[in-house]
């Protein structure tokens, strides 16, 4: 009985360390077999690009990379991600990282180390380029730097994944934020993945999204500052915000798209507390001093002030300024304040351009520009019960120009298309651009001021008429109760002094007035932003 109790125990034993046996196999093919883990010791070098950089950036040589101590990296392999540390090399382009790591690659490590990466396949996955960034003097923050390297070996040759943003504040802050254009998709920081592209980084942020860096910290004059940013392109209409250390925030609009390359630096330019550029109540937050030229256009107001014109660069949209001076814009009625045709095609160049509606999507039901939605209708009567009278100037609330783009743009007055429209001031050439006709308004005195006016033509009922061939441009004079004064012209003449219908569709070319003795542009660069 104690044989058969003895032989049935030895059975038992046989079968548990058999079991194990097979675990302890299969667990060694699916996860990765911690003792065999062992202190490893990685070489990593950074890419030596003209204008790249990770560390201190040397003010005489911008070429100098180097490691600084206290730097970490991810190491990941399967599914770890393990923590090394600079031991060896710091103020160098070479350095050497030391950890616990299998023996056999292949690796994939990721600068700075991120506690929350994991690996998938060729790419690194819960990578975070923060939204705020530590402001530091002639450098970056290095938490936001992020570098990518893979190899079958100890050698890690480490590629920059972002690009860099300069900027050299002429005033002490204690914050820059850098922002993506209102409206668009442009993200700037938060979670992601990511790829290595090739050898060619890149993070794709899909998570904890944000559209603004925000760099704190001393920020002291006359020093240059980097802000860590993902390749890709800025819409038109990004920002950028210094908070003095007084507390006034001075922000500038940039019309032009802001281009990231992975590896390189863009220097965005000197900022002056006295710089005329930034955004202010005059010039509202959808206008950049690139959208806007002075042609030496001078009135007298009522208040018999004189005034300097400065004239927007593009037509009015529905939006804001068209991108650029070829485009149409949208089309207005006398006094209303948004198109009733918000999305047309255009096809074709030069004199052949066909503009067919697609949309007419407003606060009015308007299919058509006719009577029927008229602004200021009297009644059921082709005729208006506002600014009746001869020389009645709209007012900013009924101003298209004002209401959209806010601050003190306006439509031009008959008086200004009047001064507009005297050759012996202005040369009108008639001309195209991309392929688009118009005319070229240019000052006698200073020929490198103009402005380009293009025939957009007209749109009566639901037809766009004499499109490529005619400028028709209102004014915001009345006439009378039916009509307004508008500025037309085609290939052989033109005239500020034309009367029509209120209901037709012109194009709106807005100018804001700048009283001559607090004007203030005279005497600075307007190539103040040094894009490189």
């Amino acid at each position: 009985m104690k044989m058969k109790k003895y032989i049935q125990s030895m059975m038992a034993f046989a079968a548990i360390v058999s079991f194990a046996s097979c675990s302890s196999e299969d667990n060694n093919t699916t996860i990765e077999n911690d003792s065999a883990v062992k202190v490893m010791t990685f070489t990593a070098t950074q890419e030596g690009d003209e204008q790249s950089t990770r560390a201190a950036i040397s003010t005489s040589d911008s070429k100098v990379i180097n490691w600084e101590e206290g730097d970490k990296i991810s190491l990941l392999y399967g599914s770890k991600n393990k923590e090394f540390t600079l031991t060896e090399g710091a103020g160098s382009t070479s350095g050497k990282f030391s950890g616990e790591a299998l023996e056999s690659g292949p690796y994939t490590a990721v600068y700075p180390y991120q506690s929350t990466a994991s690996l998938s396949g060729t790419n690194v996955t819960n990578v975070t380029i923060p939204a705020t960034q530590t402001a530091t003097a002639n450098s970056f923050d290095k938490n936001a730097a992020l570098m990518m390297a893979q190899s079958d070996n100890t050698t890690l040759e480490f590629k920059n994944a972002v690009g860099y943003v300069k900027v050299t504040p002429k005033f002490a802050c204690s914050k820059i934020e850098l922002e993506a254009a209102e409206g668009s998709s442009d993200i700037l920081a938060g979670k992601g993945t990511l790829n290595w592209n090739g050898g060619n980084p890149k993070i794709n942020i899909t998570e904890e999204t944000s559209k603004t860096i925000t760099l704190n910290g001393s920020i002291a004059k006359d020093i240059s500052y980097y802000i860590v940013v993902p390749t890709g392109t800025l819409n038109r209409m990004w920002k950028i915000t210094f908070t003095a250390d007084d507390g006034k925030k001075y922000t500038r609009y940039c019309s032009k798209p802001l281009t990231i390359e992975r590896n390189k630096i863009i220097n965005i330019g000197n900022f002056a507390t006295d710089s005329p550029f930034w955004a202010d109540e005059h010039r509202g937050n959808k206008v950049t001093y690139e959208q806007e030229v002075d042609l030496g256009l001078t009135i007298t107001g009522s208040d018999n002030k004189k005034y300097k014109v400065i004239f927007a660069k593009a037509n009015l949209t529905a939006n804001g300024l068209a991108t650029n001076e070829y485009d149409y814009g949208d089309y207005f009625a006398w006094g209303a304040t948004a198109p009733w045709c918000t999305q047309y095609t255009r096809t074709g160049t030069g004199n052949d351009v066909q503009v067919s509606p697609m949309a007419w999507e407003n606060t009015q039901n308007a299919t058509a520009y006719d009577w029927s939605n008229v602004p200021f209708r009297d009644g059921n009567n082709n005729s208006c019960n506002q600014y009746i009278n001869n020389g009645d100037k709209l007012a900013m609330e009924h101003d298209a120009a004002c209401q959209i783009l806010g601050g003190e743009w306006q439509l031009p007055t008959k008086d200004i298309w009047n001064k507009l429209c005297d050759d012996t001031n202005y040369e009108w050439q008639w001309t195209t651009q991309d392929g688009y006709c118009g005319r070229k308004v240019t000052s006698i005195t200073d020929n490198t001021k103009s402005i380009f006016l293009p025939a957009a033509g007209e749109v009566d009922g639901t037809s766009f008429n004499y499109v490529g061939s005619y400028g028709e441009y209102w004014s915001g004079t009345a006439y009378s109760s039916t009509d307004a004064y508008y500025l037309s012209f085609d290939e052989s003449r033109f005239n500020a002094q034309i009367i029509y219908d209120r209901y037709c569709g012109y194009s709106v070319r807005p100018v804001r007035l700048v009283e001559v003795s607090a004007a203030t542009t005279e005497g600075y660069n307007e190539n103040e932003f040094n894009w490189e």
